[in-house]
């Protein structure tokens, strides 16, 4: 048996044996039994691995049964989610996109899970990373905590990088953005008929996979209070031109467009891109195809290092009528026992610290797990507010004209940032 069997035989035993027997309601407390809706928004793959962990759940609660009511698609599944929250037929726990979490912690459909932490003494909270806890809370009460983390960093083909000649990045000590456009430019090659051969870079020039970019020249979206868009900074202005630029002036990057979200992936995997920036969700997809020669590097820095810190938020229903097995089952698919079988499993990015440290590390991996683990010291928190699904389009329609080359990066970010104030001061009655 190999190490990853072995581990999986290990933890499978820990999950049996790591839920806390509760009996306050359910059969075996003579009463009925209690029936619990788990929503979640998983491909075909996760919603088997969560249906092994209920049924793990469900052996050592035998007075809770679990249904898992799974909606693929992040967006669909939350604009589901808000109808059953409006209906008053929230589920009991649920799975949030961590773009989404602000705007139902402030409708306050969620439960507040400090008081369950302070009474559950098996939960330790403290093992969870700090920054992780800080943004899951609303207006200081913890209304959720995340199963999962991400982060983004620098995916590169290892055969292209050795058949131009070049070090892998980051390998020669820092590594800039001016390094990452002179290694683009080598990369990039024509095919047969002056079609293209190998992009050096492919850019997604949309929502959050602009941030880091935008954050490492000191640029950001919202000022400090978060009431204020900033876009139109010299700063970001600079950021978004380099990217621009890295399509339209140096052609190492080749077209693509908001909506198709799995283009870059696609292209990677068919060894016609050497670099892509991407996080611990597509390492599945990659493993796939063996005879792609892979790994992942650090983000190149401009002004100071910086990447996205991603969530996958769990919280439970405000108006849950069984709190207690709820919490249970929450605790229970965010132990450490869960994370680690799910980081061996699926790949997913443990949040608490004694499992990305631990096992997360030390299990066989392809590729540099280290790098996503370094990231966690300097990824930052989206800057996610209750509106921002309302003012988020105009700044993606200014990004694809920008994109296209229809509008300069200052026209597109100064009117981006005018129409996304304008309707904030709308929302917020100003």
């Amino acid at each position: 048996m190999n190490k990853s069997l072995c581990l999986l035989a290990l933890l499978t035993l820990l999950l049996s044996g790591c839920v806390q027997r509760v009996e306050p309601t359910g059969a075996a407390g003579g009463g009925a039994p209690v029936n619990l809706v788990l929503y979640t928004w998983s491909e075909a793959t996760e919603q088997a691995a969560n249906q092994e962990l209920v049924n793990q759940f469900e052996k050592a609660q035998p007075g809770i049964t679990v249904q898992i009511q799974n909606v693929p698609g992040s967006q669909e599944a939350m604009q589901k989610l808000q109808t059953m929250m409006a209906a008053g037929t929230a589920p009991d726990v649920m799975s949030i996109h961590g773009a989404y979490y602000f705007s139902f912690a402030a409708k306050g459909t969620l439960a507040d899970l400090e008081p369950f932490a302070t009474k559950d003494a098996s939960f330790n909270l403290a093992d969870f990373y700090p920054s992780l806890v800080q943004i899951s809370r609303w207006q200081g009460k913890l209304y959720s905590l995340p199963r999962y983390t991400s982060v983004y960093e620098l995916f590169y083909n290892k055969s292209l990088f050795d058949a131009a000649g070049l070090p892998y990045p980051g390998t020669q000590g820092h590594w800039t953005w001016d390094d990452y456009l002179a290694d683009a430019r080598k990369l990039t090659t024509q095919g047969p008929g002056g079609a293209p051969g190998v992009w050096g870079v492919f850019i997604d020039f949309w929502g959050s996979r602009l941030f880091p970019w935008l954050w490492q020249n000191n640029a950001d979206l919202l000022d400090p209070s978060r009431t204020h868009c900033t876009l139109d900074s010299p700063q970001a202005v600079e950021a978004i031109t380099f990217l621009r630029d890295l399509r339209w002036k140096y052609g190492v990057a080749p077209a693509s467009i908001s909506s198709g979200h799995n283009d870059g992936i696609n292209l990677f995997l068919q060894g016609q891109v050497g670099m892509y920036m991407t996080g611990p969700w597509d390492v599945q997809t990659l493993q796939k195809k063996p005879a792609l020669k892979w790994d992942v590097a650090p983000l190149p820095v401009k002004q100071r290092p910086a990447t996205l810190l991603g969530t996958e938020n769990y919280g439970i229903s405000a108006t849950t009528k069984h709190p207690q097995e709820a919490w249970e089952l929450f605790k229970f698919l965010l132990s450490p026992e869960s994370q680690a079988f799910m980081a061996q499993r699926l790949e997913r990015m443990p949040s608490r610290r004694s499992v990305a440290e631990g096992p997360y590390l030390s299990a066989p991996a392809s590729y540099n797990r280290k790098v996503f683990v370094d990231a966690l010291s300097y990824a930052l928190a989206a800057p996610n507010i209750p509106e921002w699904d309302q003012v988020a389009h105009p700044l993606q329609e200014q990004m694809d004209l920008i994109w296209i080359n229809s509008k300069t990066p200052a026209q597109g970010l100064h009117d981006a940032a005018e129409q996304m104030n304008a309707t904030l001061a709308k929302l917020r009655g100003r």
